[in-house]
């Protein structure tokens, strides 16, 4: 018997082709081939003059295993259609290939035909057999835990019900990652938790602590025990070992040495209208809550930035900067006493 697959959508949704949807980093076609080691073909196989006997099929049934298909076609004799393909035994010519009667499969592939309100049902088998697989590999990830086929994943760690994991991404033993939170190629570290954030093309080290909504975006790489906190956005950035940047900033485009700690509310201001320009802090620096750090900027190591400052000038070693205005205080002219 042989089997070959044509690729053949059955419904579009979000611009993507029912051949092309994503099943936990697989497309239908692909999982169809691997299971029954299909020829790939862009058209039907020439049918008249053949004696042997052929399997022509859609991606309809990403589920389906060679056995059942071979149960199948065993069943019954001579050529015969069915829902998402058709069985040719006999020298027949296109025309009598278009007019077997089309048999209903029912239940024996295991999945129902391949439309647009089977996606749900389907997406939620992938992710239980995937499960499964990690379990049995020491990993235990929840159901309802998404992750794509190309995943690494070391022994010990735990990923939650409501995460997401696809690409080429590596997690680390012992990690924990949970809560909404979406990972697309990037790495994660042994020991890190990763708690309702989204990671795309990031790398971080072991032992950090990331999230919850936090924002990784690419070519962001943080390295051992750094604690990333709520609401913080990191750009294009290299972030050294112990760093805590906790909550409420933007790190964009700098490079940050090691121990450097960056307040509430900071913000690394690297786009003047028409480039992006880097900053870079130094081992152990201190950058205050509220401020600005415009780039291109250097602050060297030991260096202090207190809170409110807008940095425009280079620090040099231990250097103190305060950027702020004293208080004015008018007596009496509270605006809303007034109106």
């Amino acid at each position: 018997m042989q089997i070959f697959l044509m690729k053949k959508s059955y419904f579009t949704f979000g611009g993507e082709e029912s051949y092309s949807i994503d099943i936990l980093g697989k497309t239908p076609i692909e999982l169809m081939a691997e299971r029954l080691g299909a020829e790939l073909s862009d058209s039907p196989p020439e049918v008249h003059g053949e004696s042997r006997e052929l399997v022509v099929l859609f991606p309809v049934y990403p589920f389906i295993t060679a056995r059942a298909l071979r149960d199948f076609c065993s069943s019954r004799s001579g050529s015969f259609a069915f829902e998402g393909g058709y069985v040719l035994r006999d020298d027949l010519d296109k025309e009598e290939v278009a007019a077997l009667p089309v048999i209903p499969v029912g239940n024996a592939f295991g999945t129902g035909l391949f439309r647009l309100e089977d996606l749900p049902a389907v997406l939620t088998r992938a992710a239980r057999e995937s499960a499964r697989v990690w379990l049995s590999r020491g990993v235990l990830a929840e159901e309802g835990a998404e992750i794509g086929f190309r995943v690494e994943i070391g022994q010990g760690a735990r990923i939650g019900r409501d995460v997401r994991i696809t690409g080429e991404s590596k997690i680390g033993e012992g990690a924990v990652v949970t809560g909404n939170t979406l990972i697309e190629d990037s790495e994660i570290g042994a020991r890190t938790t990763v708690l309702s954030s989204v990671l795309k093309e990031a790398r971080v080290g072991a032992d950090c602590t990331v999230g919850p909504n936090a924002y990784l975006r690419p070519f962001s790489e943080i390295s051992d025990g750094c604690r990333i906190g709520d609401f913080v956005e990191i750009k294009n950035a290299n972030i050294g070992k112990g760093c805590k940047i906790s909550h409420l900033a933007y790190v964009g485009d700098a490079d940050l040495g090691e121990g450097v700690n960056i307040g509430c509310g900071a913000v690394f201001v690297n786009y003047d209208g028409r480039r992006k320009c880097r900053s870079r802090v130094g081992n152990g620096c201190f950058i205050g809550s509220n401020c600005n750090l415009v780039a291109p900027v250097e602050v060297a190591d030991g260096a202090y930035v207190a809170a409110g400052t807008t940095l425009t000038r280079d620090l040099g070693e231990g250097d103190f900067c305060i950027g702020r205005c004293r208080e004015t205080v008018k007596k009496g002219r509270d605006y809303l006493k007034r109106t």
